[in-house]
């Protein structure tokens, strides 16, 4: 056994675990529970102890945070940092709003701008995922060329996907009376039955795209891709904990940095500490969709090769913001201000990759 795998005590907590106490983790838990986080070798006092809400349940797409743990990186840091693993019960600006936990981290950064609207102080101050995996696919044999052919088909969509779909409705100016919606699940067995011509998922879900390819060629559009731009696996936090609390928030940032460059070089080895943090996953399954994160090139972007690894463009938001605004799915103008800094990435000096 390595060294740092001596340091590393971590309960295995079932799928099941988490949706059973989906009520205590939402309500944050007591300042002494852990669920993951490492426990600090004989006579190493950490600086700070931190916790942060994800937003489902632990997987390989939240990779770098696994190996920094495993790694060390965060004691390495002064921080003992405990993950709570969320679930569909779970939202992690209401913990991370009510002080259930220090921060916290989304899949898609739309529902930050929501809840700023809102009236929530919550903020990014880094993300993950450079462009957002979301997708409309369809088989290639259809002929779909452009959004404009969504109309006259059907398109299957998870219910959180509608302010997508309307965005892209609008900028292409697709006539939603010719467009058949339908609501599905998270697999992709309607568009392999044929109940729908297009689906929505994450590009980067292996067990999902293995399941269509199986049944003929595929082509997609990339959400970025169509120009409307979100950022996904973004870090946030409240006004009042960034202010406080910004020097751990700076630790935190770099040492994850480490964790998800290393995760990146070296996916086996991030797979394997995966699970043992975790059950019921399948280790190719999760070791296939970290490496469509890589090879896709997510972590990475012109931005992080000019600021470091993390760092967000203000103008990604500032459209955002715009789009949703127009779209009236917001009450209010949000500044770019309110919901994002770089400051924290800047200060940390990431790695320019």
């Amino acid at each position: 056994m390595r060294r740092d795998e001596v340091t590393l005590v971590v309960p295995r907590v079932s799928r099941r675990d988490f949706v059973r106490g989906a009520g205590a983790l939402a309500l944050g838990l007591a300042a002494g529970d852990r669920l993951f986080g490492p426990v600090a070798p004989v006579g190493a006092q950490p600086s700070a102890r931190a916790s942060m809400q994800i937003g489902w349940f632990l997987n390989s797409q939240m990779a770098g945070d696994v190996v920094g743990l495993a790694k060390g990186y965060f004691r390495e840091a002064g921080i003992d940092l405990t993950i709570r693993p969320g679930g569909p019960a779970i939202d992690p600006i209401q913990v991370v709003a009510g002080g259930g936990t220090m921060f916290g981290n989304v899949s898609s950064v739309a529902v930050l701008v929501n809840a700023r609207a809102q009236g929530l102080p919550v903020k990014a101050f880094c993300t993950a995922f450079q462009r957002h995996p979301f997708a409309f696919v369809f088989f290639t044999k259809s002929k779909i060329r452009t959004p404009k052919d969504f109309e006259g088909k059907t398109i299957g969509i998870q219910p959180t996907a509608r302010p997508l779909l309307d965005a892209v409705i609008r900028k292409y100016n697709i006539n939603k009376d010719r467009l058949k919606v339908l609501f599905v699940g998270g697999d992709t067995t309607p568009l392999v039955t044929g109940q729908v011509d297009v689906i929505t998922g994450w590009l980067i879900n292996a067990a999902q795209m293995e399941a269509v390819q199986q049944a003929g060629a595929i082509s997609y559009f990339r959400l970025w891709d169509l120009g409307i731009r979100l950022y996904a696996y973004t870090y946030f936090v409240t006004d009042q904990i960034l202010r406080e609390r910004r020097d751990v928030l700076v630790r935190f940032v770099s040492a994850s940095a480490r964790g998800w460059l290393y995760a990146r070089d070296h996916p086996d080895e991030a797979i394997d500490h995966l699970l043992k943090m975790t059950t019921g996953l399948n280790r190719q399954s999760e070791l296939r969709t970290w490496e469509e994160v890589v090879r896709g090139g997510y972590l990475t972007s012109v931005t992080t090769k000019q600021h470091g690894w993390g760092y967000m463009d203000p103008k990604v938001w500032q459209d955002l913001t715009d789009t949703m605004r127009a779209l009236g799915q917001i009450p209010r103008p949000v500044s770019v201000d309110e919901i994002m800094t770089d400051d924290l990435v800047v200060t940390a000096k990431t790695p320019n990759v």
